[in-house]
């Protein structure tokens, strides 16, 4: 069996973990803004996960219940926070080492290992 170019997947992995860093630094900067289904909560959240607004529509108080409102203020948060981590585990699987998903090599990296030496004779 063929060798695997580990310095080709060098370079792969340092440019795939630059677009990553550059994300990271840009992630901050992004904004994502989650209503509640009935829309009377909105949640403005940054890319790093910082709670950056909760907006409360004035008419809330008068239809629902203190407890309600507090649960729908939790759970917008919540689908927000969603909403960050999709966003950035799409933009990590759009990003290649190889044939590899970032995203997958994060998730799993020993299995990006195992397949790399799948074949080459161990000393």
């Amino acid at each position: 069996m063929q060798r695997p170019d580990l310095s080709a997947l060098a370079r792969q992995m340092t440019s795939a973990m630059t677009a990553a860093v550059e994300f990271a630094e840009g992630a901050a900067q992004r904004r994502h803004v989650v209503s509640s289904p009935d829309g009377e909560v909105t949640v403005e959240m940054a890319g790093a996960r910082e709670l950056l607004d909760i907006r409360i529509d004035p008419r809330a108080p008068r239809t629902v219940d203190n407890l309600t409102l507090g649960e729908l203020v939790t759970e917008t948060i919540r689908a927000a926070g969603r909403q960050v981590d999709e966003a950035r585990q799409e933009l990590l699987d759009s990003l290649r080492i190889g044939d590899h998903a970032v995203g997958d090599v994060l998730r799993d990296p020993l299995r990006l290992v195992s397949r790399l030496t799948e074949g080459t004779p161990r000393p």
